[in-house]
């Protein structure tokens, strides 16, 4: 029996049962793997839960289960070693997506990273966040940046570190785009072949294997897409305003008893990256070069 490589996400080593072919093959040391990932039955209700809320279950000793019906279940170790996942439908998509969204960002939390709802793109050696809320735009802006010389580092889930001596990482995930069918009429991508991320839904995985930065990259920068705010550096308080648009699943990790953590991680960015910068979509090429010079700056 072929027994599957391991495979590579933020930095971390992991063992799946089941095929995670999004994620680059491991090529860094020869320690054992941080996540192993098996399949098996997980339970509906975790003993002694003190949180217990429709997709989330948080047991007393830091155990998590996570839920999307029909497409899957998933058990969580509490020191983020271990998942178990259950199979409650037929889409493999689906459930890797949710997988290494909400998933992986309980077992990340519990590591000590900092997930946030951003996309992250590299350039000279430099990482740039692109934060903002479902829908503002992240994905296809990453996308148009890689048309001009960026580097994919993560979609949708930035994972930082903010223990490296030298001021926060931005680590690589996978080299994949989700992008909404509508955007890549527009961008002039043809989605034939490509695989949707979840069944009945028309967004897309676009490969970006080229393109794809698998090298931890400092952080230079934390964009906010935001149409309601005034493009430039936002203040202090206004930036410390944003940690529930910012942080990935903000409140989940509340719920899982992490909201100190919570606190201090996001302060100590804010404080090493001055806050951040509100930004807009660029509609236009000036717009698009206007925003690559400021980037360049």
């Amino acid at each position: 029996m072929t027994t599957a490589p391991d495979r590579y996400f933020a930095g971390l080593r992991v063992r799946s049962a089941v095929p995670l072919p999004d994620l680059m093959v491991w090529s860094g040391d020869e320690r054992s793997p941080d996540i192993v990932i098996e399949v098996g039955p997980v339970p509906e209700t975790l003993p002694d839960p003190v949180v217990q809320r429709p997709l989330l279950q948080v047991a007393a000793d830091g155990a998590c289960r996570y839920a999307i019906p029909g497409i899957a279940a998933w058990w969580i170790a509490p020191d983020g070693s271990r998942i178990v996942v259950e199979m409650t439908g037929a889409d493999p998509a689906g459930m890797r997506t949710f997988l290494y969204g909400s998933v992986f960002a309980i077992l990340l939390m519990r590591r000590g990273y900092l997930p946030l709802h951003a996309c992250c793109v590299e350039r000279n050696g430099r990482a740039y966040a692109i934060s903002g809320v479902s829908g503002a735009g992240k994905s296809s802006l990453a996308m148009q940046l890689v048309r001009r010389g960026y580097r994919i580092l993560a979609d949708d889930v930035t994972v930082i570190d903010l223990s490296a001596p030298g001021g926060p990482l931005a680590l690589p995930t996978f080299p994949r785009i989700k992008l909404w069918r509508d955007m890549l009429d527009r961008l002039d991508i043809d989605a034939t072949g490509l695989e949707p991320v979840t069944t009945g839904v028309a967004k897309y995985s676009q490969p970006v294997t080229t393109a794809f930065c698998a090298e931890p990259r400092p952080l230079a920068a934390l964009l906010l897409l935001d149409a309601n705010l005034e493009p430039g550096r936002l203040a202090t308080i206004q930036s410390l305003n944003q940690m529930s648009t910012i942080i990935y699943r903000q409140q989940m990790m509340l719920r899982l008893g992490l909201g100190d953590q919570q606190m201090r991680h996001y302060l100590a960015l804010m404080s090493a990256m001055g806050g951040c910068t509100a930004i807009r979509r660029p509609e236009t090429p000036d717009a698009l070069d206007a925003l690559l010079a400021m980037l360049a700056g």
